[in-house]
């Protein structure tokens, strides 16, 4: 089996591969169809590694421009092309994937598991059309007109949740996109925005929901269910799933999830390492 860095004119090929599980593999299916194989230094922009046998792609690994590693891919197919990645770039700053597969490789990988600094333990859960229960009213679509308002409620939920908060404009980038596709959702309760969701990322069978926030004198009225509800339909009236991570410990925002039809996909793990 050969392990090698996918050049530009691969997309292709990779996207076949990935698109096999189009709901799993929906954030590197997204960077790639957004950006091809090129690397300009955006966040969600990295590098991929594709592990190949006799009939093709067998699995895939992609670290972005964060430090976030995600691998497609499962036994010794991941286990070299994690170490293959270690030995080009390093260990990285996050591993995340399905929480089964993610401890099959720190057991597999004894430098990653020695690195291993913080797990943050999350579920992931997916919405069908079948599922879907929309919570009606509130809720309207963002338009360019409220940028600073959404740049505003993700500050304090980076601040909220991270306890620290990326660069403006990274922020005001990843909105804009949002607000391009018209997949932003916006509450005001008294003249004041109050509560926001949007779609992160975007593909041809799955989108990811995300950037869900009230602030918290407003919480428990139903604001972010009608956000998440608007920015869904829209997503669901394509035919396509909805995706979703949360903190499992965070009993409201599951509750939330579960009242709109979301359902549990698999517990999902995201491990930060120590870097030297």
């Amino acid at each position: 089996m050969r392990r090698e860095e996918l050049e530009f004119g691969q997309e292709r090929e990779a996207l076949a591969f990935l698109e096999r599980e189009p709901v799993r593999n929906l954030r590197m299916v997204w960077a790639l169809r957004r950006w091809g194989l090129f690397n300009l230094g955006l966040a969600e922009q990295g590098r991929y590694l594709a592990a190949r046998g006799r009939e093709g792609i067998r699995g895939m690994l992609m670290l972005n421009n964060q430090g976030m590693l995600r691998v497609a891919a499962r036994g010794d197919v991941a286990r070299e092309l994690v170490e293959r990645a270690l030995s080009s770039w390093g260990i990285p700053e996050v591993l995340a994937g399905p929480e089964e597969e993610i401890e099959e490789i720190l057991g597999a990988v004894k430098e990653l598991m020695e690195a291993v600094e913080h797990r943050e333990e999350e579920v992931s859960l997916a919405l069908s059309a079948r599922d879907f229960a929309p919570l009606r009213g509130w809720a309207e679509a963002a338009g360019e007109e409220d940028l600073d308002c959404l740049v505003d409620l993700e500050r304090m939920l980076q601040e909220e949740l991270l306890g620290s908060i990326a660069e403006t404009w990274v922020i005001r980038l990843q909105l804009r996109r949002a607000l391009e596709d018209g997949t932003a959702a916006l509450v005001r309760h008294a003249g004041r925005a109050v509560s926001k969701a949007e779609i992160e990322a975007a593909t041809p069978r799955a989108d990811e929901l995300g950037g869900v926030y009230t602030v918290p004198d407003h919480r428990r009225r139903g604001f972010a269910a009608a956000a998440c509800s608007l920015v869904c339909e829209s997503s669901l009236m394509l035919g396509k799933t909805v995706r979703l991570e949360t903190q499992r410990d965070n009993a409201a925002a599951v509750s939330l999830y579960r009242n709109l039809g979301f359902r549990e996909l698999w517990p999902h793990l995201a491990v930060r390492f120590r870097r030297e």
